[in-house]
């Protein structure tokens, strides 16, 4: 597949997707007197915010040898006892030459799969399509978000997912001149064997680097946790890292997330009560939990409150101290600006939507509402109520059900 292909359906995707973003975000003008907006489902939730320290099992992960260290593993990738993790090197060189190898080698690999495509016949299109457009979703997420550690493997794999599908449709797809470009790449670097290859003890999530807090809280003394430790540890600098120290495991399947917090607010939190937490801001990581402990602190009115989590992934295996929220509750449904709330001759509460060029009242039942917006009922497919897509009017004169507009 050529690059300009490529580049040319990135674009064009791209360009559909943004057009949608604003077709949803910007208001629509109807004639002079009316603007809409349109209804979508949404979900909002009720969330106290926290700072959060996180506790895990960890395991410190040493070399013997000086050196440099290139890692094998990705951070927050799941390892067994025995697999490689990284990789010591005498010089920079050599260590250099070693991390592009290894690069190359796995685009080689790609365009080698490429090549193979030709052979292959009667694939599943739908399938196919739809797994081309989750993987450029996807990347599309990680730029937007910043994450840039698994772009250039989800690249490969997206370009080779294309490639699958022109093969398919019956275009030629040539990749003899990139293969023998890049086995000539790897042949120049004549990267050296490393003078030593570290492996995991045992099971658990690698993490390439320490962040310093790694002895403040431990696993082990979660139990015994006050909520003066936890203030200290809040507060405390991170320790300088070691020169013998290349990263560490995460060994434990489960972890802790421990917070102190208004005791008012975590009315109806009771042990054992499933929550989920948002660690970042408000574009983190959404973690299902369950309050593990509660414990009131002396002195005043606040509560050590201590979460347990089982899920992981690279940022949340890097997370220590966090700024995130506690959510305890979650309404989802039709979300529409409180301003555009009324109420018909009959004390029923609703919304005026235009349908061609008829405005009508539609009924809501709202779940949640707060001083900018209302969360109402979804109810597809019933008469007469709101439903996802209708045009609310959000500014305009002299409403009523079944008035004609020019």
């Amino acid at each position: 597949m050529s690059s300009k292909r490529l580049t040319n359906t990135l674009a064009i995707a791209l360009a559909v997707i943004i057009a949608g973003y604003l077709a949803i975000n910007v208001f629509k003008g109807i004639g002079d007197s009316y603007k809409t907006s349109t209804a979508y489902v949404q979900s909002v939730s009720e969330t106290i915010d926290a700072k959060m320290f996180i506790v895990r099992e960890e395991t410190i992960i040493n070399t013997d040898k000086a050196g440099v260290v290139v890692p094998l593993a990705v951070n927050g990738e799941r390892v067994g006892n025995g697999n490689r993790l990284a990789a010591v090197f005498a010089d920079d060189k050599s260590a250099e030459n070693y991390s592009k190898s290894i690069s190359l080698n796995k685009k080689l690999e790609t365009y080698k799969k490429i090549e193979n495509h030709v052979k292959l016949a009667n694939l599943d299109l739908k399938k196919l399509t739809q797994d081309i457009n989750g993987e450029f979703t996807s990347i599309l997420e990680s730029v937007y978000n910043n994450d840039f550690s698994s772009l250039a493997e989800s690249e490969l794999s997206f370009s080779e997912m294309l490639s699958r599908k022109d093969v398919s449709l019956g275009y030629e797809v040539d990749c003899s001149g990139i293969i023998e470009e890049l086995e000539g790449q790897i042949a120049s670097l004549k990267a050296g064997e490393p003078k030593e290859i570290i492996t995991a003890e045992s099971a658990g999530f690698f993490v390439s680097r320490l962040d310093g807090y790694e002895d403040l809280i431990r696993a082990e003394d979660i139990d015994s946790l006050t909520s003066e430790k936890l203030e200290e540890a809040l507060d405390a600098e991170k320790a300088e890292t070691r020169d013998d120290v290349m990263g560490k495991l995460i060994t434990g399947y489960e972890w802790y997330a421990a917070a102190i917090v208004d005791t008012a607010l975590l009315a109806g939190t009771e042990v054992n009560k499933s929550v989920q937490l948002v660690l970042g801001d408000k574009d983190g990581d959404i973690v299902p939990a369950r309050v593990y402990s509660k414990t009131k602190a002396q002195g005043d009115d606040s509560t050590l409150v201590v979460f347990k989590c089982s899920e992981m992934n690279e940022g949340l295996a890097m997370n220590r101290k966090v700024s995130g929220k506690i959510v305890l509750k979650s309404y989802s449904g039709i979300k529409v600006r409180k301003s555009a709330v009324h109420f018909n001759e009959e004390g029923q509460e609703g919304v005026y939507i235009i349908e061609g060029n008829i405005i009508k009242f539609n009924r809501i039942e709202e779940v949640y509402s707060d001083a900018e917006y209302v969360i109402a009922k979804n109810k597809p497919g019933t008469s007469g109520w709101l439903s996802q897509y209708d045009e609310v009017v959000i500014s305009g004169k002299d409403l009523y059900n079944g008035k004609v507009i020019g």
